[in-house]
């Protein structure tokens, strides 16, 4: 387990999560109150982008079919076997910093706010 360097908080692009890869594994992180919070980017239904999903009372809602995700928790308002998985984020000195459970990659990859495919298709 280790710390990945996600990137300067003012260069990230929020929408309203942004999504990042670490190795082949997407996530989306957010903004919540005075915290960061990152959850898996893929809803489990659908694999739609979490990240452009609409932030309400601290859930993210999918835009495919109104599916709700606890930023917290990564509880799913369907039922548990829908949750995703939370990864503690911290700030240090104006970059995001997310607590990686795997082998720190080499190279984390994140994605270029500027490009239309925000979640290549088939990544999980």
């Amino acid at each position: 387990m280790s710390w990945v360097d996600v990137g300067r908080i003012d260069e990230l692009k929020f929408t309203p999560g942004s999504p990042f890869r670490i190795g082949d594994h997407w996530i989306a992180i957010f903004r919540l109150d005075d915290a960061w919070v990152a959850i898996d980017n893929n809803c489990p239904h659908a694999s739609a982008p979490l990240c452009d999903g609409t932030v309400l009372d601290g859930k993210v809602v999918c835009y495919l079919h109104c599916w709700e995700f606890d930023l917290r928790t990564g509880a799913c308002d369907v039922g548990p076997q829908w949750n995703v998985q939370t990864y503690p984020v911290r700030e240090v000195d104006g970059r995001l910093q997310v607590h990686w459970p795997g082998p720190n990659p080499v190279d984390p990859n994140p994605v270029d706010p500027n490009a239309d495919d925000r979640q290549p298709d088939g990544d999980q």
